[in-house]
């Protein structure tokens, strides 16, 4: 077939054409992309261990540091504490997760699945031995140890002492196999186990807020205040999250893989568990909050002297000294400015993220409390006007409102 005289037009030609074109940009792309992953394995095989990581620590090459990572034994002989000033466990802020501004989802999802399909290289490259591990690395570097017998027993003897959540039996069955799950996927890895912890741990105050978001637009409920507390509650996490990105929590790509899907799953387990009782939504967030009360209890009391001595990371004094503390305030069943920690050190940290956690116990509490007798949860900054000996009733109200109706009359 032709289109006119054939050795001018044939009708295939244009096609045939684009089709070869489209078909070399696609080899091209796939080339460039291959390319890449081949320089980034290659140079950090030939290359020093810092030179071209991802996850690139500000940890400074001293004998201190070396002593800390490699003769735990002898801490207290050889190393005295460290200036807060100098943050040398500290990662710097990493974007892998993150976009530069706000786009469309799929250049978000492409540029981050090129990112992590980097980590991805590394961390296959570790695990096989083709990539050479730096020991001074965070969190390898830290010697931070945590049972799981030793939590197991903190939690026993929680509920012995009158401790114990009153769940719902589905709910207990879902906290109990999780449990199951954080013992062994994270075994001898307490930084990583505490950022998948604070992870999930922010998902349900994103539940909560959207419901009540949802509940509002359809004019059903309004409960300003309780949003507040939640987005309160919720920034808090936030900060957790970050302290433990900050000491390498979230440097392996198969715990951001995990952490991240199970994330979402639970957001919409939550939304639908809230749609039809809040106030056991609430109750399995207690169960959760009672669990990291336990966890960073024993791992403080096994880490107490390492911690000591460690500087806390620059987000966690920020947060906790200089940040926004009206902020932190607004999650905490206490009057205002009644708790301001210290941050002095690692320590510190992990003690105030501690009593942070108490703290989500005892909000949760009140949530239920709310949801099931009414006693309404709110910022404890909220100051309600003072009131009178006695409030006027409906026809004293309407006399001041004639009076006052008339006088705006006359003046016109």
């Amino acid at each position: 077939a032709s289109c006119g005289w054939w050795p001018v037009a044939p009708c295939w030609l244009p096609g045939r054409v684009a089709h070869r074109r489209r078909k070399r940009q696609r080899t091209r792309s796939m080339l460039s992309f291959a390319l890449a992953m081949l320089t980034v394995v290659s140079g950090l095989v030939t290359s020093v261990p810092h030179s071209s990581r991802m996850v690139q620590p500000t940890l400074k090459r001293t004998s201190t540091a070396r002593c800390m990572a490699a003769e735990p034994d002898t801490i207290k002989e050889k190393v005295k504490p460290v200036s807060t000033g100098d943050y040398y466990i500290e990662l710097p802020y990493q974007n892998y997760m993150d976009g530069d501004r706000p786009a469309a989802s799929w250049k978000l999802g492409a540029d981050n699945f090129v990112k992590q399909g980097k980590t991805i290289l590394v961390q296959l490259g570790e695990t096989v031995g083709l990539v050479p591990k730096d020991p001074l690395r965070p969190p390898f570097c830290l010697g931070l140890v945590l049972s799981n017998e030793a939590v197991k027993e903190a939690e026993r003897r929680r509920e012995a002492t009158g401790g114990r959540v009153e769940a719902h039996p589905v709910s207990r069955g879902l906290y109990d196999l999780g449990c199951f799950f954080l013992d062994n996927l994270f075994d001898g890895r307490p930084i990583q186990r505490f950022w998948f912890l604070e992870i999930i741990a922010r998902i349900p105050y994103f539940s909560y807020v959207s419901m009540l978001h949802l509940y509002e637009s359809f004019g059903w409920w309004r409960a300003p205040e309780l949003r507040k507390v939640h987005s309160a509650e919720e920034w808090n996490e936030l900060h957790h999250l970050l302290i433990m990105e900050a000491l390498g929590g979230n440097s392996q790509w198969s715990d951001r893989f995990l952490g991240y899907h199970v994330a979402f799953l639970y957001y919409w387990f939550l939304v639908g568990v809230y749609l039809c009782s809040p106030r056991i939504a609430y109750e399995f967030m207690e169960l959760l909050e009672a669990h990291a009360v336990d966890t960073y209890a024993t791992f403080v009391k096994e880490n107490r002297q390492r911690l000591k001595m460690l500087p806390p990371p620059a987000v966690a004094t920020s947060y906790y000294t200089a940040g926004d503390l009206y902020f932190f305030d607004d999650f905490q069943m206490r009057p205002p400015g009644s708790r301001r920690p210290t941050c002095d050190s690692l320590l510190d940290v992990f003690v105030n993220i501690c009593e942070d956690e108490g703290e989500h116990v005892l909000t949760m509490k009140a949530c239920q409390d709310y949801a099931l007798l009414g006693e309404r949860v709110q910022s404890p900054h909220l100051v309600y006007p003072a009131k009178t000996e006695r409030s006027p009733d409906e026809s004293e109200r309407r006399k001041m409102w004639k009076v006052w109706a008339t006088q705006m009359n006359e003046q016109q």
